[in-house]
């Protein structure tokens, strides 16, 4: 190949370990569309919204595990994305809300429409998605142009796309600091607002489709 474009740092880091040059890698992220801030969900249990595909690199099964042991803590998790991808993902994470006693805490919504889409980012407190590996992080990305605090996990590309002052992100794959990280932030409002008040400091560096189709040009250009 004579270029390779990526969409992160950390993939260019990987596209380098199977022996492609520097010098033939351009890493250009996606772009992020403009979105009003969240205005969060008032009183009331705290809204947490995770957004992606049911498939196992996403990490339901691990946010509902954690969540197990948080059941006494008065929340809600609203959960959009396909529902088709991974069939067995689906059955699997249905069956777990199910054993947890969470049909009435946990939504699973499918594909979402763009209108309802904007409104679930509205009315979130905080965005969780613990997956388990990420080329960029579209969905982290979309939330900090709304100004919603994050928490995610240290794998691929997410530590390039969530700022440490606007998320918080714990080991992939680890229940454990997963709960703690949930059960920290849900009781500590303040941590919330300090980690929100990063993201809206980060979504004024997100770039935009615009810029993002100008430099994916000029790389073809130089081909």
């Amino acid at each position: 190949m004579r270029r390779v474009i990526v969409t992160s740092p950390s993939t260019a880091k990987r596209v380098l370990g199977l022996g492609v040059a520097a010098t033939e890698i351009d890493v250009i992220e996606p772009g992020t569309d403009p979105a009003p801030l969240a205005t969060g969900s008032g009183p009331g249990p705290i809204r947490l919204l995770c957004v992606g595909t049911l498939t196992p690199r996403k990490g339901h099964l691990l946010l509902i595990d954690a969540l197990t042991g948080l059941r006494d803590l008065d929340w809600r998790l609203t959960c959009a994305g396909s529902l088709e991808r991974s069939p067995d993902t689906t059955v699997a994470l249905r069956r777990r809300i199910d054993v947890a006693g969470f049909n009435g805490r946990v939504r699973l919504l499918g594909e979402v429409p763009h209108r309802e889409m904007a409104a679930l980012y509205d009315s979130a407190d905080l965005f969780v998605l613990p997956s388990l590996f990420e080329g960029y992080g579209m969905a982290y990305a979309e939330a900090l142009a709304r100004g919603l605090p994050v928490l995610g996990s240290r794998a691929g590309a997410i530590p390039d796309t969530v700022p440490e002052d606007a998320g918080l992100l714990v080991e992939p794959g680890s229940t454990i600091a997963l709960a703690a990280a949930l059960e920290h932030l849900m009781k500590d409002a303040d941590l919330r607002a300090r980690l929100a008040a990063g993201a809206r400091r980060a979504r004024t560096r997100l770039p935009t489709w615009e810029d993002r189709a100008c430099r994916f040009a000029e790389a073809l250009a130089d081909v």
